[in-house]
């Protein structure tokens, strides 16, 4: 996964030509860079705005000298480095194969002899780094990358020499939640028993294709990472016992890594047979593609923009050298140049009636569903808002090309969303897709996505773990869930219904909404000031009625339960029989699901706070139109989380129209589509749309609020109260 190099780049570090981007970092940003001898390189060009510090190279250089020390089959070799240079720079040894990361979002876990011995060569990489003297302190599926004659451990840029007990400040947390340890956590001292829990995580990870102790907010996954037992579903017999071990609480306890490495050494092979074919093949396909990068041209940075030595290289001698963003210029002079019989051979093709010239081309819009009755209420929105959308576009006479709609349902599971993205993707007339629907699938095929380049946009999930695999095709234009789960406490400010909660954090639910439950429960005591009584409720157990009763006998004056949709409606029965009238919030993902039917009279007076609109209830042009013209086509009112579904598709067909117009009457690449999609704002019918660093709606900007909106559940349905906007101007006014 690359980039190409970007106009502010240079085209130059030291003797390494810079090819293309790897990656961009806390650091700085990671290159392909190429020797004169043809060797390639993973270059690491340092963010300058941390090298003004005094004591930052003296660090940089210590740090890499260390890094030389580790002599390891297993751990990239350290190529060159220059902690003196106007931006320090650090260059390793190029692997071309994909990161255990991508191979399991790709194919699924490894198989048990291929995990044990990926683990087993990794330990004693990890024994290497200790015995020179390092903790690497970010073990983690990204940073190991896979080649047909073993793993390559990578990323030393937060690593730290074992006798260095000034470098770290304390109480910082350094290192990826989900795959660090309790004590790192805490933010206490990483040692080498440090890497031996991330060793665990790792293996359980390769073994299961899940984290073990979930995904979700860093704040939620370092709570579970220091009080939960991991999740080892999916870690056979022969190899629980020694995760089970690497994960222990008490660093004492773990088994080094070393020893680790002796557990596993039988499952070591000697040859190039321990990865499985599919994932062999991901190997040679990089490998093959890294042998093909063909030369670029002469690039700098001008003084004016990146300033420094870089701006000395490369140039012709007398004169200034050209930069990629003048060269990029001038060809854009040229094509404008040319526009003018570009566009007259166009208009000569739609002028004639076919008498000798094409017809008008057509583009395939897919739309990514999920199959099965539990997702039908984002499904199904979903499949009717694109085919809306599509069909208004084909309605316009002045149209440049047509689009058909293409829905292709996953079975709600990785591997059959994985399959409906590579259908997508191996058709070439297919340039964008609205989804998945739903959050496993989401995860699954975005590095499918990812990989092809096709920009797609879920409006209906809200984790935002796709990022590390797709990081410029996958985009959602749904809220973050956590941040819904915090707004109701806002929601019940506004509306004068404060109290002690009772929250039930049901874990059946998955980690969404234990996420959306913890932020609830420090919302309302650290902003409200007012207190919150939280109850866990633990998976496949019977335990929920009895914490609602504890709750009950605690004298609660409001209630939230985050959890499934029959546990859910459980609640509501047993608050109605107990004659419980106070404000009741559920997770926001149940607007719109048969909740009010299953509850009856039990579930009136229920909030859900969403991000998803009901545009029958406003009365702004946008949202007068869309459900005008719903209703002529389905014959009703638009349902829950269709005008978001709508936006999304309206957004994306804008702006592929714009980058098929630029690509002057030729196929556009698919890349472009997700580049424009990165840096639009988009006013969709009750928001505007704009994307954050991970590709996620920008929930941080002013008009959150106008787009944020609570239904009550009334009469046997769900009616919008308002947006927290409207809320605020009444609670001002009254």
């Amino acid at each position: 996964m690359s980039e190409p190099l970007r106009p502010s780049d240079p085209s130059r570090i030291a003797h390494f030509r810079l090819l293309r981007r790897l990656g961009t970092g806390g650091m700085g940003v990671v290159y392909l860079g190429r020797t004169d001898s043809g060797r390639l390189a993973a270059v690491k060009v340092i963010r300058t705005e941390g090298t003004a510090d005094d004591g930052f190279r003296a660090r940089f250089a210590r740090e890499t000298e260390l890094a030389r020390r580790v002599e390891s089959p297993w751990v990239v070799p350290v190529l060159g480095a220059d902690a003196e240079a106007a931006t320090p720079w650090l260059a390793t040894a190029f692997v071309p194969g994909p990161s255990l990361a991508e191979s399991v979002a790709a194919h699924g876990p490894l198989p048990v002899r291929s995990a044990r011995a990926l683990g087993g060569m990794l330990a004693a990489a990890l024994a290497d780094v200790h015995d020179a003297g390092l903790v690497h302190r970010d073990v983690k599926p990204a940073n190991v990358l896979l080649a047909v004659d073993g793993p390559r451990l990578i990323d030393f840029g937060i690593a730290r020499a074992l006798d260095d007990t000034v470098l770290t400040a304390s109480g910082l947390v350094v290192g990826t939640p989900g795959f660090l340890s309790p004590e790192q956590a805490r933010g206490e001292e990483a040692t080498p028993a440090s890497d031996v829990f991330a060793l665990g995580c790792f293996l359980a990870y390769a073994l299961s294709g899940r984290p073990p102790f979930g995904t979700g907010e860093p704040d939620a996954l370092l709570y579970r990472t220091v009080h939960d037992e991991p999740d080892l579903d999916g870690v056979g017999d022969e190899s629980r016992d020694l995760v089970a071990g690497c994960l222990a609480k008490d660093p004492d306890t773990r088994p080094t890594a070393r020893e680790v490495a002796g557990r596993l050494a039988e499952d070591v092979p000697d040859g190039a047979s321990w990865l499985p074919d599919a994932v062999a093949r991901m190997v040679a396909t990089r490998s093959a593609e890294s042998l093909a990068l063909p030369g670029i041209e002469p690039t700098v940075v001008d003084e004016a923009e990146g300033g420094g030595e870089a701006a000395a290289q490369d140039g012709p001698e007398g004169g200034a050298p050209p930069t990629r963003r003048r060269l990029l210029l001038a060809g854009g002079a040229l094509l404008l140049a040319a526009g003018g019989a570009t566009a007259a051979v166009l208009a000569a093709r739609d002028d004639d009636g076919g008498g000798g010239g094409s017809e008008r081309p057509s583009y395939v819009f897919g739309v990514h569903s999920t199959g099965g009755a539990s997702a039908a209420p984002v499904s199904g929105p979903s499949e009717r808002a694109a085919r809306l959308a599509v069909a208004e576009h084909n309605a316009d006479p002045g149209r440049a090309y047509d689009l058909e709609v293409r829905v292709r349902r996953d079975r709600g599971n990785a591997t059959s969303a994985r399959e409906v993205a590579g259908a997508f993707t191996a058709d070439r007339n297919v340039v964008a897709v609205l989804g998945p629907v739903a959050e496993l699938p989401m995860r699954a095929a975005a590095p499918v996505y990812g990989e092809a380049g096709l920009a797609h946009v879920s409006s209906t999930t809200g984790q935002q773990d796709f990022f590390l695999h797709s990081p410029h095709s996958s985009f959602q234009s749904g809220t973050p869930h956590s941040a819904l789960g915090s707004w109701i406490a806002l929601h019940a400010l506004l509306s004068k219904q404060l109290g002690r909660i009772g929250v039930v954090i049901d874990r059946a639910g998955g980690t969404t909404v234990q996420d959306q439950g913890t932020l609830l429960v420090t919302q309302w005591r650290e902003v409200l000031d007012a207190e919150a009584l939280p109850k866990v409720v633990a998976e496949e157990s019977d335990d929920a009625p009895e914490a609602i009763r504890s709750l009950l006998a605690s004298g609660v004056a409001a209630f939230a339960y985050f959890g499934p949709l029959d546990g859910t409606v459980g609640a509501a029965r047993q608050l109605a029989s107990a004659g419980f009238d106070g404000p009741r919030w559920m997770a926001h993902q149940h607007y719109g699901s048969p909740f009010p039917r299953e509850t009856g009279p039990a579930g009136e007076g229920w909030y859900a706070v969403t991000s998803a609109v009901d545009a029958s209830a406003l009365t702004s042009k946008r949202a007068t139109a869309f459900t005008r013209a719903w209703q002529r086509r389905y014959g009703g009112p638009p349902e829950p989380h269709a005008a978001e579904a709508y936006d999304s598709v309206r957004m994306l067909l804008a702006e592929f129209a714009r980058t098929a117009a630029a690509a002057g009457g030729r196929r556009p690449g698919r890349a472009a589509l997700g580049e424009r999609l990165a840096k639009i704002a988009y006013q969709g019918i009750a928001r505007k749309y704009t994307f954050g660093i991970y590709h996620q709606y920008d929930s941080n900007g002013s008009g959150w609020a106008d787009g944020t909106f609570v239904h009550e559940v009334r009469d046997g349905r769900f009616r919008q109260l308002g947006s927290l906007s409207d809320l605020e101007r009444a609670s001002a006014a009254g």
